[in-house]
């Protein structure tokens, strides 16, 4: 038997070990549109402010 151990098909390399969520990629989907949302909402205040 060999010490190495060979890994799932498009894993790639992963940080969390097997069956844990990615935090860091839960974050992004979870914030990127909340952003966008807060980044349009910041557009038409300050329309409605200057204008």
């Amino acid at each position: 038997m060999s010490a190495t151990q060979v890994g799932m098909a498009g894993t790639g390399d992963a940080n969390a070990p097997r069956g844990r969520t990615r935090w860091g990629v839960v974050t992004a989907i979870l914030s990127l549109p909340a952003l966008a949302v807060g980044a349009f909402l910041l557009m038409m205040a300050v329309r409605v402010l200057v204008s």
